[in-house]
């Protein structure tokens, strides 16, 4: 299951940066966007983090169980605009992510990936804004 969260409005993220040279504005975008990717993938993973057993409730994140699925979350890449992060999936020896983020016709789901991405959504400019702030006054390029 690889997810991609769409940041709008880098187009006012490059006006405020105009008066840098545009190699700095790159690296700022891209900074921003790392920053919120590892803030997804730490959330995600600390969502699952309620030992197992019992089993988790439907509708509420899986337990953790053998650390598989935590284990499996993580940034898959990194492009000019975009990053993608992964739960899961071919190699990770957890092909049941997707079954318990969106439930199976035996089981109701346990989304532990939705609700994380739903907030980011809601705190990305804010997060990306500060990183950007951060970099530039920090002189970090």
């Amino acid at each position: 299951m690889v997810l991609s969260i769409k940041v709008q409005g880098l187009e006012a993220v490059r006006d405020r940066l105009a008066s840098v040279p545009e190699k700095i504005q790159k690296a700022a975008i891209k900074r921003g966007l790392l920053h919120i990717a590892a803030r997804v993938t730490e959330t995600i993973q600390e969502s699952i983090s309620t030992p197992y057993p019992p089993p988790s409730e439907p509708l509420s994140p899986p337990h953790l169980r053998t650390g598989a699925l935590r284990r499996s979350v993580r940034i898959e890449s990194m492009e000019e605009n975009a990053v993608l992060v992964a739960v899961g999936g071919e190699g990770s020896g957890v092909p049941y992510a997707a079954a318990l983020e969106y439930g199976t016709s035996k089981m109701l789901p346990r989304p532990f990936v939705a609700p994380v991405i739903e907030i980011a959504q809601l705190e990305a400019e804010t997060i990306f804004f500060n990183e950007v702030d951060k970099q530039i006054s920090g002189g970090e390029f």
